[in-house]
């Protein structure tokens, strides 16, 4: 009982970390919007790959996180992928109001119309990459960093 509440808790830790930017988006919901706003803030996230680029950022920290946490069976990590996936409109649901608060409707058709111009569709094309790519050289920084101060630190005999 104590073992399966305890790995309970680690799935529940796990998950909750792996969304925390997210799930804080979602608690902090702004008054009701336009809905026209609100249609165009949906299309600026679709047009960006927003939501594709925080998707990449979470599969490219899950062998990070997998490594991490070795007790948890491959079905768990499966899973939470397939399900982020399924769960996403959800997310584009709630990030779009927080954009939808935080821009006019002018400055959300500009946006729109910088990723729908060949210089926005090549930066949306490259993005999924660049987040991989960065997600990797900030673990190797992050690792660097962390073996240099744990080098520097007194013995403990």
């Amino acid at each position: 009982m104590v073992r399966s509440r305890r790995r309970l808790f680690v799935l529940c830790f796990v998950a909750a970390t792996l969304v925390s930017g997210t799930a804080a988006a979602q608690d902090h919901a702004p008054a009701p919007i336009d809905p026209a706003r609100l249609a165009l803030a949906r299309r600026v996230l679709e047009v960006s790959g927003t939501v594709e680029a925080m998707l990449a950022s979470i599969r490219a920290n899950l062998p990070a996180q997998r490594a991490a946490m070795p007790q948890l069976p491959q079905e768990f990590w499966t899973r939470f992928e397939a399900r982020i996936v399924q769960d996403a409109p959800q997310l584009v649901d709630s990030i779009a109001v927080l954009y939808a608060a935080a821009f006019t409707q002018p400055e959300l058709a500009a946006v729109v119309a910088f990723y729908t111009s060949p210089v926005g569709r090549r930066l949306r094309a490259a993005q999924p990459g660049l987040v991989t790519q960065g997600s990797a050289i900030g673990q190797r920084w992050g690792m660097r960093i962390g073996a240099e101060i744990g080098a520097s630190l007194p013995r403990q005999e």
